[in-house]
């Protein structure tokens, strides 16, 4: 069996997806789906949201538990029967979770991505993202309707991966992830920055040390600046800012905002 990390890794890269830019009949997922269940599946106005799940698992090299599935209620029937139903609030990235919004049967699915304790983040095909319907993103559910949760039978080693809150807020947690994952000390501080440089980082949280004067730079700052290629100073002023942008492929504006924030954080989490 596959990890839950590969199966994160592949809804992931179809973020961005949408059905109306999609320039052939339907959506991706329901074509494919099609090729094995008839081409209905294949044609415009036909919900996705369960065939993206299914099309995620395939494409990482298996199947969702109890076989591919396109109606909500027919995923949980066969989860249910394999034992695989667990607590919501016990939710882990890469349990299947199915929502229902009106106190009937389930009618939306997508895939946990991380438990932030009073809500599920999620990634979801058919869902609404920048109020444009029938896309592909991440979005953050209440657990009042999550109404099942399921786990497939992960390989687990690579399960205990920890990630960081995808928030546009770069904090204490996100400057540890990000110490660890460079090798340097990791106490959560981002030290020692000149105080002209803070107007660069709009969306920098508490553990960035600001000075007037003297500033000495940070030993994480520079191992960033010497992985995306920026002059190793230890501060992260406009030129790091842009470089960082252009790295991780925002617009390069040298100012880390919350798009910035949001992206660094996602490859924290994912690199």
């Amino acid at each position: 069996m596959i990890t839950a990390n590969e199966i994160l890794k592949t809804a992931i890269t179809e973020i961005g997806y949408s059905r109306w830019n999609d320039p052939q009949p339907g959506t991706k997922y329901g074509r494919d789906y099609a090729t094995r269940h008839g081409k209905y599946y294949g044609t415009s106005g036909v919900p996705y949201c369960a065939m993206f799940v299914t099309w995620v698992f395939r494409q990482a090299g298996t199947t969702p538990p109890g076989g591919d599935f396109a109606y909500c209620p027919t995923g949980i029937k066969a989860m249910k029967k394999l034992g695989l139903e667990v607590n919501k609030h016990h939710a882990q990235p890469g349990d299947i979770v199915f929502f229902d919004w009106d106190g009937g049967v389930s009618d939306h699915v997508g895939i946990v991505e991380r438990n932030l304790g009073n809500a599920l983040q999620t990634i979801e095909g058919n869902t609404t993202v920048a109020w444009k319907s029938g896309g592909v993103g991440r979005r953050t559910r209440s657990f009042s309707v999550v109404c099942n949760v399921f786990r497939p039978r992960y390989n687990s080693a690579p399960q205990a991966r920890k990630t960081i809150a995808i928030d546009g807020y770069f904090g204490p947690e996100s400057i540890r992830a990000l110490q660890t994952k460079l090798g340097t000390p990791d106490d959560g501080v981002i030290s020692s920055q000149p105080a002209a440089n803070k107007t660069h980082v709009p969306n920098a949280g508490a553990g960035w040390e600001w000075v007037a004067r003297g500033a000495k730079g940070s030993t994480c700052i520079k191992a960033w600046q010497q992985r995306i290629g920026a002059v190793p100073d230890g501060y992260f002023g406009r030129e790091t800012v842009t470089k960082t942008q252009r790295f991780l492929g925002v617009p390069a504006d040298g100012y880390a905002g919350k798009q910035t924030m949001t992206a660094w954080q996602t490859w924290i989490n994912h690199h």
